[in-house]
């Protein structure tokens, strides 16, 4: 519930996890303090990159620091790899979130604020699940220079059609160099050929901020925001001060698609949306497992301009979000943390379910996102593994530019605004979401693989929440 955000280098961050959230300065409550138990017990790395070595100190990370340490698996002494020896001491089925990743990638996408790859992501444009249609396209990346656009129906890709897409018959790609084609047809009808080369790409987390109107003339700011990283920062403060200086008396925040990321960019969002007069109370209490209960720690909300991207937006009593199922971990954490202090009503469909997050931790060249913590906002509320519901259930609308007022969801945030309730034809995604969530997404690009959420397909990111 994947999302530059540590302060700390990766080595700094590996020898002094505990003081992670502290040097971020989280705020409110007290730093978690050290476990005694970590260095004494399995140092800060292996004794040696050999695979003992590293199962040694992983299964001894694991017993003093994974969330569910009492119910720890006893490890596969066969697995071929690491991630499959990780895997198996996850608790299962509780930890459907836990992974490994390069600490390439890791360190790529949440430090630089980059990904190696084509751009695109895919999404099934019918309940039958037999069409494609691209959902997102990163504007900075091959496939939008190539003139790919949110809307377009996929024809095939390097000679594959939608059906074996699905069943993943394309490979994953993470490094640059590598061509793809790519047969479409926009919504006009018009079908056409390109050949894109991926390559390292700069991430746009805000999609678009604009002022829109609401058929009672109401101003509204409206951000589609992709993934809490730090690198999103100016653009986050843009937008509001956009919103501010246009007078806007409504806010709706596009999460759609957003997967997550840091804890401190999801509280900074969530007390510009909030105003100033949160400043101090809890945005969201962390809590580790019995054995570090040392270390929960509060998150407060602030309205400290020299740590806020931009000012708080005054006077708001409620917020719209857009979720859908892929809106996981750190953007439930928004949701679920603006409740107890202001009317959230959500659009779409019900969120991922990911109330845990992570403090990645990396050894010889691996990053492990082991759970290492659950979250509730300030009426201990927490727990939501099924999701947060939506308050008005709608459809994606894949023929609609985000942004565009007559995008379903957005056209339901627009409606509600002006009659204060759910519009009173709403398209109810819940046969789709069903699909959904006993589906596996699959990454052809650089995102990994086996994230449940709505079925989605191409660069994808694991849903994320990691304490900084």
């Amino acid at each position: 519930m994947h999302k530059s955000i540590f302060p700390l280098s990766l080595p700094a961050f590996t020898l002094a996890l505990s003081t992670l959230l502290a040097a971020c300065g989280g705020g409110g409550g007290s730093a978690p303090a050290s476990s005694t138990t970590t260095t004494a017990a399995y140092g800060a790395q292996p004794a040696s990159c050999s695979i003992p070595d590293q199962r040694t100190w992983l299964k001894a990370y694991m017993a003093d620091q994974y969330f569910w340490n009492a119910n720890l698996g006893a490890g596969n002494d066969s697995a071929a790899s690491m991630d499959a020896y990780f895997q198996s001491l996850l608790y299962r089925p509780a930890d459907r979130f836990s992974y490994t990743q390069s600490t390439a990638q890791f360190t790529q996408f949440f430090t630089e604020g980059t990904r190696t790859g084509y751009g695109y992501s895919l999404a099934f444009a019918d309940a039958t699940q037999t069409a494609l249609q691209v959902r997102v396209i990163e504007p900075q990346s091959p496939v939008a220079a190539a003139g790919l656009v949110r809307g377009d129906t996929i024809v095939s890709i390097d000679g594959y059609s939608s059906a074996q897409i699905t069943a993943g018959a394309l490979t994953t790609v993470d490094t640059a160099g590598v061509s793809r084609s790519f047969t479409v047809r926009n919504t006009g009808g018009t079908t056409r050929s390109f050949t894109v080369t991926s390559a390292n790409y700069t991430l746009t987390p805000v999609l678009n901020a604009s002022v829109l109107t609401a058929p009672n003339g109401a101003k509204v700011g409206y951000l589609a925001y992709q993934e809490f990283i730090t690198s999103s920062a100016s653009a986050l403060g843009n937008a509001f001060n956009t919103f501010r200086a246009a007078g806007v008396t409504e806010l709706i925040v596009d999460l759609r698609y957003n997967g997550g990321g840091s804890v401190t960019t999801a509280r900074n969002l969530a007390s510009m949306m909030g105003g100033s007069s949160l400043n101090g109370q809890i945005f969201a209490g962390l809590r580790f497992n019995s054995q570090n209960s040392i270390s929960n720690f509060n998150y407060a909300f602030t309205s400290n301009t020299a740590t806020l991207p931009a000012a708080p937006l005054e006077g708001l009593n409620r917020v719209f979000v857009i979720a859908s199922a892929s809106t996981a971990s750190a953007s439930e954490l928004v949701i679920n943390s603006l409740k107890p202090f202001r009317n959230v009503i959500t659009i779409g469909a019900a969120t991922y379910g990911k109330p845990y997050g992570f403090q990645p931790r990396d050894a010889c060249g691996i990053t492990y996102s082991a759970v290492n913590f659950d979250s509730v906002n300030a009426s201990g509320v927490g727990g939501y593994t099924s999701g947060l519901p939506a308050t008005c259930a709608m459809s994606d609308d894949l023929s609609k530019q985000l942004g565009d007022p007559a995008e379903r969801r957005i056209a339901a945030a627009l409606s509600y605004i002006q009659n204060g309730a759910c519009p009173p034809v709403a398209v109810n995604p819940d046969a789709l979401q069903a699909s959904a969530r006993a589906s596996s997404a699959l990454g052809d690009g650089s995102g990994p693989t086996g994230t449940r959420g709505e079925p989605a397909f191409g660069e994808l990111t694991r849903p994320a929440m990691l304490a900084d």
